[in-house]
């Protein structure tokens, strides 16, 4: 065995070229000859053991006749330290230590060992070619330097082929975009589908697929065994399972999952409510509920600070008849004025005094800042239509009453929640087997049906957030609502499987390479059926969009009959109360007239008597 290699000084880069050189060599040395010239070596450091001492002079006399400089050490001599005292003498330069050893197996095992301990080796490992003999070929190789010469590849010639073109029999669920299943040529697409033919191409086997009898996806029984896809790699039914299936901590009692290939949250799906339920509460979408109330609450009290700054300032002390006079003293005149002025329209009256003025300076500022925000806020609420959402979370689902709710059954979510320690996820379990009394496709393993039980209204689907995404991107009556529920998608082998390393090998190169972002992007809808995105101009302001200022208009003309009919009937009380006291004092006018009469004919009887 005929090994060359280089040590490196400044830096740990392991080579960039694999040489191979099926050709049939009679000479060791020519082949080694060969080699040095190829890598271009002005120096080498020649190690030889007692048994390929001939060809080692030899090497060295051909070494000088194609001008490279060579130094020979015994394999014997060459311990730890004497590698160290060589690499030090050259630590110093630029170049690279170039050494080529002539030996045995067994001495070249002995030879790495000793290299292996050295203290000047800057890295765990070095470029080393080595030149294996076999019957009818030879070839040169890179190898990592461990204390061994053959790998098991070499002892196992069939690990070069992967499983050797083995058949597994895997097991899948449709799940789109994962898993899709054709039911007119009877085949499965999807991402997880690319990545299984991909890996095969790689590994070097073939796999047959098929469903679970039950059509779950693995949820655990009362008597500790499991249905589904997990119960199947748990009675080793199957070899895999190749969908979307979610990594989960007591999964993992009972199989092995490999590396994860996609991450993402779990999701709510809810259907949207009515838009023109909410269209006509579009003026008061620019401000909160707090800012109004604080608004309608600031204008009486402003107005009735103005009218007290106005009634009682010794500023209008002098004036004469000022009762008489319309003006901001009057209550009902300054709160007409502050409300106009929160319109950006003032009124005629005006305050003289400094206090009365200084007051409503700032209440003009106050006005201004608060018809700029609003209008500005409005206009974006007209352009872009709010979706109010009627909860958040799993935890406001679980405290609403509208809303029921409903997971895929046999899948892990239902493990999740039936078996978590969160308060809103037990009352969200609790709320699915009291619906399931009456409706128990709360918990269908079909997706398209919960898909239906959401458009029908007043229901939430939590599920995996991809093939939500997608449902939403097919029907604008869809909503989605995020969580707190992180899913991880591996493939799944027997528990204790021996080949969770390889394909987990094999999904980390995908996962490097970018293929599984490549093939979701080839799936994924190109375009939205929602009209509303699509829109290509301007969209125009419906009646229905500005039908809260009919609203007010309406409410005003009903207030202004109101503010009629009461002064109405004022008018008609005061004429009453007038025309009553009118009579009134004409009857006691009367009164008054009859008994003077009565007294004066009464003394007019007197008189004549007398």
């Amino acid at each position: 065995m005929a090994t060359t290699g280089e040590a490196l000084f400044h830096g740990c880069q392991p080579p960039s070229w694999s040489l191979i050189y099926p050709n049939k060599i009679d000479s060791v040395t020519l082949t080694l000859i060969s080699v040095i010239t190829h890598l271009k070596w002005t120096s080498v450091c020649v190690i030889f053991d007692k048994s390929t001492e001939l060809e080692a002079l030899e090497f060295h006399h051909r070494l000088s006749v194609a001008g490279r400089y060579a130094v020979m050490y015994r394999m014997e001599d060459m311990t730890s330290s004497k590698i160290d005292d060589i690499i030090s003498t050259y630590s110093q330069s630029s170049i690279m230590l170039n050494f080529t050893v002539f030996c045995r197996l067994d001495s070249c095992q002995s030879f790495l060992k000793q290299e292996k301990s050295c203290t000047h080796t800057a890295c765990k490992w070095f470029p080393m070619y080595t030149l294996m003999w076999h019957r009818d070929q030879r070839g040169l190789s890179y190898i990592k330097i461990n204390g061994s010469v053959l790998t098991d590849k070499d002892i196992f010639p069939n690990a070069r082929f992967g499983f050797n073109n083995r058949k597994f029999l895997v097991s899948t669920i449709p799940s789109y975009p994962f898993v899709m299943f054709d039911n007119t040529t009877k085949t499965y697409t999807g991402i997880t589908m690319k990545l299984l033919k991909h890996l095969s191409e790689g590994l070097n086997f073939t796999y047959d697929l098929i469903g679970p009898p039950d059509g779950n996806w693995g949820a655990e029984l009362d008597n500790g065994y499991w249905n589904g896809m997990v119960g199947q790699l748990q009675r080793k039914e199957v070899d895999m399972v190749a969908t979307a299936l979610t990594v989960q901590s007591q999964r993992e009692m009972v199989m092995d999952f490999t590396h994860p290939y996609y991450y993402e949250f779990s999701s709510i799906l809810v259907k949207k409510s009515d838009p023109s339920e909410t269209r006509w509460t579009k003026l008061l979408d620019p401000f909160s509920s707090t800012v109004f109330l604080f608004v309608g609450i600031s204008v009486p009290a402003c107005s009735f600070l103005i009218f007290f700054f106005e009634k009682y300032n010794p500023f209008y002390g002098k004036v004469i008849q000022r009762r008489k006079t319309r003006g901001l003293h009057h209550f009902s005149d300054s709160f007409y004025y502050m409300y106009g002025a929160l319109l950006t329209h003032g009124g005629k009256h005006v305050p003289a005094s400094s206090s009365g003025r200084t007051f409503l300076s700032c209440w003009w500022i106050f006005c201004i800042i608060i018809v700029a925000t609003y209008t500005s806020n409005f206009v974006a609420f007209l352009t872009i239509t709010k979706e109010t959402l009627p909860f958040e979370g799993i935890q406001g689902l679980v405290g609403q009453n509208v809303f029921k709710w409903g997971t895929i059954g046999g899948s892990v979510y239902e493990t999740i929640f039936k078996n978590s320690v969160l308060a809103e996820r037990r009352s969200f379990w609790n709320g699915i087997v009291r619906s399931n009394i009456t409706d128990p496709n709360v918990l269908s393993s079909d997706y398209d049906e919960q898909i239906l039980k959401v458009l029908e209204g007043e229901y939430a689907f939590v599920w995996d957030n991809i093939p939500m995404e997608i449902s939403v991107a097919k029907s604008c009556e869809l909503s989605i609502i995020s969580t707190d529920i992180f899913s991880t998608y591996a493939l799944g082998l027997p528990n204790n499987s021996p080949f969770q390393k390889v394909f987990s090998d094999g999904i980390m190169a995908v996962l490097e390479g970018g293929l599984i972002d490549l093939w979701m992007s080839k799936i994924w809808p190109k375009l939205h059926s929602c009209h509303e995105l699509l829109l290509t101009r301007a969209k125009p302001i419906t009646i229905f969009d500005v039908q809260i200022a009919l609203y007010l208009i309406g409410v005003g003309i009903c207030l202004a009959l109101l503010s009629l009919l009461t002064e109405c009937f004022k008018r008609r009380c005061q004429r009453w109360l007038k025309k009553r006291s009118r009579s009134r004092q004409e009857g006691e006018t009367l009164a008054n007239v009859n008994q003077n009469e009565i007294i004066s004919n009464t003394e007019n009887t007197e008189s004549q008597s007398i």
